[in-house]
């Protein structure tokens, strides 16, 4: 292979775009480093608060039987990488788009990566992932689609939504339901005391209720810090849009898995699409563990028997291996091999340590375990768009038609004005600091028939100087065809052009409704059904946010009208005024709250409504305690009736008391009065 700068099929290629590209110049690396040696991991770890499936200590993030595996890679754009890249290109174009017969992918050059990979058994990708980086590094039209797709729908941020609103009406029915729904499926597993009925009293509710309403509240907490530092040097969101990144312009995307000393998840790692193969599936099915959701606020935990794959990562001459998420084997490191226990691995090889999991994002490809960009129907359109680039660039450099030319004529050229032509040409005319050289014709005048005179004329070269930019209908229709295939409006692209409000609006409501959306609703089913449900999160629900394409002046007109007539209620509107504001107000306990505006303002008039606050009205233990209390008061205001009564019976009821001598009414009762 010719060095950089030398000869070569792509050494023309290269010198154009050395000036744009600096290709002579590397980028930085993407980080290589070892288990335990990141740069921004503080010496003992960071201890977490909370308790429950989480360990309250502080943790160990790395593995403790070894370092960690290869995430960075080398750098893509140093003047070799791009030469193999380029060639590794050429093979795709021929293989795939042309149709030519190539070699085998294992007798292709392509670096020691490639050959590593090869050795290893890895799976062939249909695409060159390094080539792909290189062409969306190139495109004009790519990298805006890309940036599109991670800004929106992962670049929002998101929000945890409850499995059970306990401040929400049919709270209790939904806690009673889900009772009973653990009462079924214990009763299936025969675990269920005998005697113990399917469906909970209310007294059982009530409590019930009260117990996983606290336990729901720590949960949220706990949750909340962990994705706040579940990422080494960056947020959860900014993870999010690497890894949209590389699923878009590769087709795959992978997540390395830390967990501590006690099992539980605690780091995700991001890892370079184009340094990762897939193995082939084993040929031995692997017992895995899964927790299955039985209720809306409980999990059971099921066993069945798989097929899984692993994976390996190449960098230079180190390769790392990695298992699938869930997989519970023991398997080395640096070799792939899968070990009954630690103590095995580690009689092998003292330096070996366990593989880590990884998490495999892929668009889905029926020919391939690997995902294949939704773009790479387009390819000719992306490369030919780079090529008429690359000719109008090179115009200034080699033009060769001068604005101006002087013609004599009544002469001939002599035999030495041809090479001075050229040589004018070639060094006078080209690059733009000659852009208006002038070409002077010499025509030698002896020999006429006129007495040896030459005439001397000025002609403006103008009509065939090349007067704006080529193939320009030709590079709209490619960045046309480009963004039908992510299928993005072109507002989205960063085409404003021709626009008005309304034509804005229907395509950001068209391109939210039916691309970004349903992606995040896939991202979210899998992020819900893998990683919260094996943290055993019971509570919650992670959500990706949504950006607010509404009018928020008009939204505010429409919730404030629907609340005036009674069509929402003032907790329903103050809901949406969360989506208006992005914020979440806060709840109020107050039953006016939930009753149409109308129906609370004719009460107030006819002074039957009661708008004091009742936050146990929808609690039947609530009202049971509302009713007793009200019989008690009724019973103390009953005795203190019968008190007044009974003293104001006496005051009108007394007789006159008159004094007798002792010895006088002695004698009423004597014997011997007369």
């Amino acid at each position: 292979m010719p060095p950089p700068g030398a000869g070569g099929p792509c050494a023309a290629r290269r010198q154009s775009l050395r000036p744009l590209l600096a290709l002579g110049r590397p980028t930085p690396r993407a980080g290589v480093h070892r288990r335990g040696q990141h740069p921004r991991r503080p010496a003992g770890g960071a201890p977490r608060r909370g308790c429950g499936p989480w360990p309250v200590r502080a943790r160990r993030l790395a593995h403790p039987h070894g370092p960690l595996g290869l995430r960075g890679g080398p750098p893509v754009t140093v003047p070799a990488e791009v030469h193999q890249a380029e060639e590794r290109l050429q093979d795709i174009l021929k293989a795939v788009v042309v149709g030519a017969r190539v070699d085998e992918p294992a007798s292709r050059p392509g670096g020691e990566e490639a050959l590593a990979f090869s050795e290893a058994g890895a799976l062939q990708p249909p695409y060159e992932p390094e080539a792909l980086c290189l062409l969306v590094e190139h495109s004009n039209s790519l990298r805006q689609n890309v940036d599109a797709y991670a800004t929106n729908i992962d670049g929002f941020g998101f929000r945890f939504e409850p499995a059970i609103d306990f401040d929400g009406d049919g709270a209790q029915e939904k806690v009673a339901d889900a009772m009973a729904l653990e009462r079924l499926a214990a009763r299936d597993a025969g675990t269920l005391p005998s005697g113990t009925p399917l469906r909970p009293t209310d007294e059982e509710v009530a409590t019930h209720e009260e117990e996983v309403r606290q336990q729901a509240r720590v949960e949220k907490a706990r949750l909340e810090s962990f994705f706040d530092f579940c990422c080494f040097d960056s947020s959860f969101v900014e993870l999010r849009r690497r890894t949209r990144h590389d699923l878009e312009v590769t087709g795959n995307a992978y997540w390395e898995v830390l967990r501590d000393g006690k099992g539980d998840i605690a780091r995700f790692v991001y890892v370079p699409s184009y340094t990762v193969r897939l193995l082939p599936l084993d040929k031995e099915a692997v017992e895995v563990r899964e927790r299955v959701r039985i209720s809306a606020v409980s999990f059971d935990t099921v066993t069945t028997r798989r097929r899984l794959r692993r994976y390996i990562q190449v960098q230079g001459s180190e390769r790392v291996y990695f298992k699938s998420f869930g997989d519970s084997r023991v398997i080395s490191r640096l070799t792939g091999r899968a070990f009954p226990d630690v103590a095995a691995l580690k009689a092998t090889d003292a330096s070996d340590g366990p593989a880590t999991e990884l998490i495999h994002f892929a668009i889905h490809s029926p020919r391939s375990p690997y995902g294949i960009p939704r773009w790479v129907g387009t390819l000719l359109s992306v490369l030919g768009s780079r090529q008429m680039e690359e000719v109008n660039y090179l115009y200034f450099n080699n033009k060769s038609v001068p604005p101006l030319a002087l013609l004599v004529s009544g002469g001939r050229l002599s035999d030495a004005s041809v090479p001075r032509i050229e040589r004018f040409i070639e060094e006078n005319l080209k690059g733009k600091a000659n852009f208006h050289k002038i070409l002077i014709l010499e025509a030698d005048g002896s020999g006429t028939g006129d007495g040896g005179r030459a005439k001397i004329e000025l002609r403006p070269l103008t009509d065939a100087q090349q007067q704006d930019a080529l193939f320009q209908e030709y590079d709209q229709r490619n960045i046309d065809k480009v963004g039908s295939a992510f299928r993005l409006p072109p507002l989205l692209r960063g085409d404003g052009r021709d626009f008005n409000r309304s034509v804005a609006e229907a395509q950001l409501r068209f391109a939210e409704d039916q691309v970004f959306q349903p992606e995040r609703d896939e991202f979210d089913f899998l992020l819900n059904r893998k990683v919260l449900a094996d943290m055993g999160v019971r509570f919650w629900r992670f959500r990706s946010q949504t950006t607010a394409t509404r009018d928020p002046e008009r939204m505010t007109e429409m919730v404030e009208r629907l609340v005036r007539v009674g069509v929402l209620t003032p907790e329903e509107g103050r809901h949406l005024a969360g989506d208006i504001f992005h914020r979440e107000f806060r709840k109020i306990a107050d039953d006016w709250v939930k009753r149409p505006i109308t129906l609370t303002l004719a009460g107030i008039q006819t002074g039957v409504e009661d708008l004091k606050p009742q936050k146990d009205r929808g609690s039947l233990l609530g009202e049971a305690k509302r009713l007793l209390g009200l019989r008690e008061e009724l019973r103390a205001e009953e005795e203190r009736l019968a008190q007044g009564r009974l003293a104001l019976a006496r005051r009108y009821m007394d007789t006159e008391h008159v004094s007798v001598p002792r010895a006088e009414f002695d004698t009423w009762f004597s014997e011997k009065a007369p």
